[in-house]
């Protein structure tokens, strides 16, 4: 366990990658997680695996997501919905660093 004063490495990474946008949940799309490398989603699964490990009592809560584009909450588009047949073309164009996203 951490103490105020203490900061360690990994901590600030994760605080970093959050960023100042004070973001309480962390969410990603499951067909943006399955479109990773295999080997990239062994690492993730175990993280996770320890995740749960780590908080075994844990209450059986759920969330709902909200979509939103510009602040207003919108219908989730269908190819982050279809994880079972992912939509290749949008995939392709959201890996690119130069492109918009769809």
């Amino acid at each position: 366990m951490m103490d105020g004063h203490q900061h360690l490495e990994g901590h600030n990474a994760l605080a970093e990658w959050f960023s100042i946008g004070r973001a309480s949940w962390l969410t990603i799309p499951r067909v943006l997680l399955e479109a990773m490398p295999d080997e990239w989603q062994g690492r993730l699964a175990a993280l996770l695996n320890e995740y749960d490990e780590h908080y075994p009592n844990m209450p059986e809560i759920g969330t709902r997501v909200l979509v939103t584009d510009n602040g207003r909450v919108v219908k989730t588009p269908p190819w982050l919905l279809n994880y079972r047949h992912p939509n290749q073309t949008i995939l392709i164009q959201l890996m690119r660093k130069d492109h918009a996203t769809p």
